[in-house]
């Protein structure tokens, strides 16, 4: 699996997600602490890209593609952030989010995540 390919199935998997645990109600930061951490283990660069237009959303910028995007554009984008994930766990677990997401999927969201990552980590090796 190339790069491509991982982002696309990452983009596919957010999509179901959101379906299904509505992450992108409250749990949209969570999703990107995730996604930040795998993309340093992977030594990935990115970037925290954090919209603020009725409401608040961030997504991940990984050179042009940009991963939980959700229905946010390019141009409501308010800042792009140089945090780590470290940083994204912190502001996650002390802000205060939308209810709609139930922080009991947690544990399946990052572990949805980390099995794309292996996957593409196995196909690299």
């Amino acid at each position: 699996m190339n790069r491509k390919e991982l982002f696309k199935q990452i983009n596919r998997l957010c999509e179901e997600l959101n379906f299904k645990y509505n992450i992108n109600c409250g749990g949209c930061c969570y999703v990107a602490a995730v996604l930040a951490e795998q993309l340093e283990l992977h030594n990935i660069p990115f970037k925290i890209v954090h919209y603020d237009l009725c409401g608040c959303h961030y997504a991940i910028k990984v050179s042009d593609r940009y991963l939980n995007r959700d229905d946010y554009k390019k141009k409501e984008i308010y800042e792009y952030l140089e945090w780590s994930s470290e940083k994204l766990y912190k502001v996650y677990y002390e802000g205060d989010w939308n209810k709609c997401y139930n922080k009991k999927h947690n544990s399946t969201v990052k572990k949805s995540i980390g099995k794309i990552f292996l996957k593409y980590e196995n196909s690299r090796t």
